[in-house]
């Protein structure tokens, strides 16, 4: 967990630099800026066989055209392909673009079916 928000941190810190960065123009009325997601929880993840999992979820953020930073956690979207009845290495997708349609790098986390019994 403490990994995520080093990542978190990290990245965060790169776009609010990106942005210090930029040229300020009174008609650059554009996004250029792609959102970005945060996964909560743990990735990987485990899963007991034949147990509901239930996923932690993740949020998303954006910078806007205007260099404001806003939560868009629901625009997300999430896909899976997790069998909890058969062992195995699953994947969670999440994915997220701007009102502008500017698409954040997808965000994925592993799920391992098995049984710890």
């Amino acid at each position: 967990m403490k990994r995520q928000y080093l990542i978190f941190i990290t990245l965060f810190s790169f776009i609010f630099a990106a942005v210090l960065g930029s040229c300020n123009k009174a008609e650059d009325v554009d996004d250029p800026y792609p959102p970005f997601i945060v996964l909560k929880g743990a990735n990987p993840t485990w899963s007991q066989l034949g147990e509901p999992y239930t996923d932690a979820g993740a949020e998303a953020f954006d910078i806007t055209a205007n260099r404001d930073t806003i939560n868009i956690s629901t625009r997300l979207t999430k896909t899976d392909n997790i069998n909890i009845n058969e062992t195995g290495s699953y994947k969670v997708f999440y994915d997220v673009s701007d009102a502008s349609g500017n698409k954040a790098e997808q965000a994925v986390r592993a799920v391992y079916v098995n049984r710890f019994k």
